[in-house]
C-alpha cells in the first residue's frame, strides 16, 4: 500500500460503467476518499429546482446569485454541500432527478461552478491525512484533472450497463444518456488517449481491482 505519496485517480465512464462500485473498493482498499462527481450535478440541480429556477434562468440566477458550494467527509467519502445543504442520495438518484440532471449539467455556467470545486478536492482530501482520492465522472480525466497520477476509463456493453441501472433501480434510458453525454459541446465523454482502459462487461470486479492495483503500485 502507497502511504509516502499522494496518489490522484481520475475515473470516468458512461452510466452503468461500474465507476462507483470500483471506486468504492479500491477506496476501501488503499484508505483514499471517493468523490462522485455525477452527486455534484445532481444536488446543484436540485437545489436550482427547490428554487423553481429552469435551465434557461439558471445562468442569470447563477451571475446574481452565485451557489456556495462546501465539503464536509463521510467516511471513505466527500461530500458536497449546496448553500449550506446537503442533499441525501435518495433525493438524487430517482426518475425525476436521471430526467433533469443533464438538461443543468450541459450548461457552462454549472460546469464552471462545479470545475473549480472539484478541482481543490485533493488539496481538501490531502489535509484530511488520507493516500488519495479517487474522482469519479465523466471528464475527470480529459477536464477536471487532466494532470492526475492514474487515468482509468471504465466502459461495457449497452445492454450490461442498462441491466445493471435496472437491477440497482433506475429506470433511466442508459442509450439517451450515452447520446447527452458525449455530444454535449462543452466536456464531453471521452476516454482520454493516456487511461487505462477497461471493459467491466467482460472482465469480473476482482480483476478490474487487480488491473488497476497494479498501476497503482507502479506509481511507488
Amino acid at each position: 500500500m502507497l502511504k509516502n505519496k499522494y496518489i490522484i485517480i481520475a475515473l470516468d465512464g458512461a452510466a452503468g460503467s461500474g465507476k462507483s462500485t470500483t471506486a468504492t473498493a479500491l477506496c476501501k482498499k488503499y484508505k483514499y476518499i471517493h468523490v462522485d462527481t455525477g452527486l455534484h450535478y445532481r444536488a446543484v440541480s436540485l437545489h436550482l429546482l427547490n428554487l423553481n429556477i429552469n435551465p434557461e434562468s439558471t445562468p442569470e440566477y447563477l451571475l446574481s446569485s452565485p451557489l456556495i458550494l462546501s465539503s464536509k467527509l463521510d467516511e471513505f467519502s466527500a461530500q458536497l454541500f449546496v448553500d449550506g445543504i446537503h442533499y441525501p442520495k435518495s433525493d438524487l438518484r430517482n426518475e425525476r432527478m436521471n430526467r433533469e440532471v443533464s438538461y443543468y449539467a450541459r450548461l457552462p455556467e454549472v460546469r464552471a461552478l462545479l470545475l473549480e470545486y472539484q478541482r481543490s478536492l485533493p488539496d481538501f482530501c490531502k489535509g484530511l491525512g488520507f493516500f488519495g482520492i479517487i474522482m469519479d465522472g465523466r471528464d475527470i480525466g480529459s477536464v477536471i484533472l487532466p494532470d492526475a497520477d492514474l487515468k482509468i476509463y471504465l466502459h461495457a456493453d449497452l445492454q450490461v450497463r442498462q441491466k445493471r441501472r435496472l437491477s440497482d433501480g433506475e429506470h433511466d434510458s442508459i442509450s439517451a444518456r450515452d447520446q447527452i453525454d458525449s455530444t454535449r459541446k462543452i466536456a464531453p465523454l471521452t476516454c482520454p488517449e493516456d487511461a487505462l482502459s477497461l471493459d467491466t462487461g467482460k472482465l469480473p470486479l476482482d480483476q478490474v481491482l487487480h488491473l488497476i492495483s497494479l498501476k497503482i503500485a507502479s506509481l511507488s
